[in-house]
């Protein structure tokens, strides 16, 4: 097996492997789970919610979207967990939909996503959209938004601190 093929198989087994913690992150999300576990199942709902709200984004619009979740997360007004926050009823379009809408179909914008999310978990943040805790693409004008705590475009998104 050469260099290459090594390198294409050892990404492809580490996509399967966090696909499937973030699958199970969603499932468990709301049952009891070992503290030992919760650092990966909180990089599976970040990871999840990377891929599914910006997968066609560039870059900063991944980080903005991971920004925004874990401006929740600090958030009095938002659960306190990374999967509480995204599994919130009704906060992330995706979560909304039929479960095998949830599937990884792009293996290079999901290691994108795992990435960024780890950054995130290991206590990195991206200062690009400040305090933000809402966004929405610009093809729709959702009622809470609010332009006067508008703090700014990044790529197909508006974000907004309220």
């Amino acid at each position: 097996m050469s260099y290459r093929s090594l390198s294409i198989h050892l990404k492809s087994l580490l996509v399967s492997v966090a696909l499937l913690v973030a699958l199970l992150s969603a499932s468990a999300a709301k049952a009891e789970v070992p503290a030992e576990s919760i650092p990966a199942q909180e990089l599976g709902c970040l990871a999840m919610n990377i891929y599914h709200e910006a997968r066609g984004e560039t870059v900063k619009g991944k980080l903005a979207v991971a920004a925004v979740t874990m401006n929740r997360v600090k958030s009095k007004y938002y659960p306190d967990t990374v999967c509480g926050v995204v599994w919130q009823s009704k906060q992330f379009s995706w979560t909304g939909t039929k479960t095998e809408h949830h599937a990884v179909n792009e293996t290079q914008a999901w290691v994108n996503a795992i990435e960024i999310a780890q950054m995130f978990i290991d206590g990195g943040n991206w200062e690009g959209v400040g305090e933000a805790t809402h966004y929405h693409t610009i093809a729709v004008s959702p009622n809470w938004k609010n332009d006067d705590q508008l703090i700014g475009q990044v790529g197909n998104h508006l974000f907004y601190a309220l």
